[in-house]
């Protein structure tokens, strides 16, 4: 598993005065956690982007404040809600012996059969586990191969590969991805039985007699 790094520099800037630095393409962040007080610092926009790209969002992460290495995992990032670019982030400092609860993402792998009449459907973009820091991968895959027909028991989190010093949280039960039937091909079979009930000759039920039959009598 390759080593993460950023580079950061510490940062006096503080409050709404923040929003001069995102032009330059300096991002804020805090670091706080290992019983040390919050600190203030900031990195560079395009490297930050970098290392989340990486996997950075739930991996470690080994952070360079102006020569002093601090171990973090990004606990939280803010984006701007329509442009989505970088505002703010946090960065929390893990002791390398302590395990960590983390979601990690989860990314499909292998060919599965998907037509006009059938899809896939990812229940599950991400999966809690529980590691040490340096243990925490980057993603973690799903074959999906095996699902060949909407009958194909669905994929769960019991069926994820097993990855050395990494524990699954989630419930074991969950689905992931499953095959079901497309929305066109669900309608064509009702269609489909709805003709067949009409093609079927039924004699009429008789439910009770004739008024000239009571008569007769």
């Amino acid at each position: 598993m390759s080593v993460l790094t950023l580079s950061a520099s510490s940062r006096s800037v503080t409050g709404r005065k923040v929003r001069r630095l995102r032009p330059e393409g300096i991002i804020p962040v805090v670091i706080y956690g290992g019983g040390n007080a919050p600190r203030n610092a900031q990195v560079e926009d395009a490297e930050f982007e970098r290392v989340l790209r990486d996997g950075g969002n739930s991996q470690l992460v080994k952070v360079d404040l102006e020569g002093e290495d601090i171990n973090v995992l990004v606990r939280e990032i803010q984006r701007h809600p329509v442009r989505h670019n970088l505002l703010h982030a946090d960065f929390y400092t893990v002791n390398m012996s302590e395990t960590q609860q983390v979601s990690v993402p989860l990314v499909t792998v292998g060919a599965v059969t998907v037509s006009a009449d059938l899809v896939m459907v990812q229940s599950m973009d991400s999966v809690e586990i529980e590691a040490l820091p340096a243990d925490i991968p980057a993603l973690i895959e799903v074959d999906v191969s095996r699902l060949e027909t909407p009958e194909s028991p669905p994929i769960t989190v019991a069926d994820l590969p097993t990855i050395a010093g990494v524990s699954y949280i989630s419930d074991a039960d969950e689905p992931i991805c499953s095959l079901i039937l497309s929305r066109a091909a669900i309608s064509e079979e009702e269609e489909m039985e709805e003709e067949e009930l009409l093609d079927t000759d039924v004699e009429p039920e008789v439910i009770g007699r004739g008024r000239e039959e009571e008569e007769e009598e």
